[in-house]
Order: C-alpha cells, then structure tokens, then sequence
C-alpha cells in the first residue's frame, strides 16, 4: 500500500466535496471583487506587519491596530467576504473531520479507551 498514493486519492475526494467547491468560488468572487479582494490583501498585509512587529520584540503602533480594526469591520459588512469567510470555516471543519479520521486509522485503540471512560 502506497501512502502518497493514498493521500493523493484522499485529495481527490476532498475536492469533490461541497465545502471545497464554496471556497473555490468564493475565492474567485473575492478574486473578481477589486474592493473585496484589496480589502483582503490589506488586511493580510497589516496582520503580518503587526506579526513580524511583535515577533521582534516591539509593540505595533495605535495606528496600525487601528487600521487594522477598522479594516476588520469593513470586511465583516462585505457579502462576498462574509460568504468566503464562511466557506472558509465550513472547510476548515471537514479537514479537521478528516485529519480525525486519519488520526483515528493510526490509534484506533485511543479511541476505544477514550470511550471506556463512560
């Protein structure tokens, strides 16, 4: 049994599914969005300004957090954000379903014992 071969078909299937058909096409109306996709951009630039920041020992500027915040609630207010945003989490649960499974396929006894305790 080959285990890249495996994955390989488990990442196939994982592209069938409907959560990673929304994310796909709400990245792509926020792609085709210029004001939701500039959004997006600045915001991630800002995060990773403040990351990089903190990382090297110093605070971010008022300013930065600020901007930040602001940039923040623009995005919440923005449908083609909110529905990526939402495809985003929905996908991010079947992974965390499936990285489950495969944890499961590696210790089954884990979960027999976690069961026991009831």
């Amino acid at each position: 049994m080959d285990v890249e071969k495996k994955a390989i078909e488990l990442g196939k299937e994982i592209a069938k599914t409907e959560e990673y058909q929304e994310l796909e096409r709400t990245s792509k109306n926020v792609q085709e969005n210029p004001e939701a996709n500039q959004m997006v951009e600045k915001v991630q630039e800002l995060q990773q300004n403040i990351q990089f920041a903190q990382q090297s020992g110093v605070q971010p500027s008022e300013e930065q957090i600020q901007e930040f915040n602001e940039l923040k609630q623009q995005m919440n207010s923005n449908l083609t954000i909110q529905a990526y945003a939402k495809a985003q989490d929905e996908f991010n649960n079947l992974m965390q379903e499936v990285n489950s499974a495969i944890s499961k396929g590696i210790k089954p006894e884990q979960e027999e014992e976690e069961g026991s305790g009831e």
